[in-house]
């Protein structure tokens, strides 16, 4: 117990290691960019709104407004025959009905650009497949059109 004693009485009596700090603390350095800033942005500000104020003012002083003749000058006016031009109204081609009450029933379609398939009465057709007498003509994203054995093609819709 001695030896302990012995090392506590040697390390009361060594001086402190870390001796306090004797320089006064330091002083923040004076940053004058940061009171640049202050004053630069809202003259920048009031810059662009005078600049805005004068455009504006030297555009409107510029623009220009040519008054029109309330009546003109029937001597110098030169009379012009009306000309007839007939109209040609195309006709429309005969729309084929979506979904005819005798056509098959579109179920489902599953497009893609390369394979799209249907669901046609519940079998799975594609491009070129025969369901009944009609084949598949195209599939898009909304219609199937079928082509019937005597060539008349009927379009099968789904509702969007």
């Amino acid at each position: 117990m001695s030896l302990i004693n012995d090392a506590l009485k040697q390390a009361r009596q060594a001086p402190p290691r870390n001796a306090p700090n004797t320089l006064p603390p330091l002083q923040a350095a004076h940053d004058d960019s940061a009171s640049a800033a202050v004053w630069l942005i809202p003259a920048i500000i009031i810059f662009l709104i005078v600049a805005a104020i004068f455009f504006i003012g030297w555009a409107s002083a510029h623009h220009t407004v040519r008054a029109i003749a309330a009546e003109p000058n029937l001597a110098t006016t030169q009379m012009v025959a009306e000309v007839a031009i007939p109209v040609i109204v195309p006709r429309p081609e005969p729309v084929t009905p979506l979904n005819p009450p005798e056509a098959p029933a579109l179920q489902g379609i599953f497009y893609s650009a390369t394979d799209p398939t249907a669901i046609i009465d519940g079998k799975t057709v594609g491009l070129g497949d025969r369901f009944k007498q009609y084949r598949v003509k195209e599939i898009t994203k909304y219609t199937v059109v079928l082509t019937g054995a005597d060539g008349k093609d009927i379009k099968l819709g789904m509702s969007r």
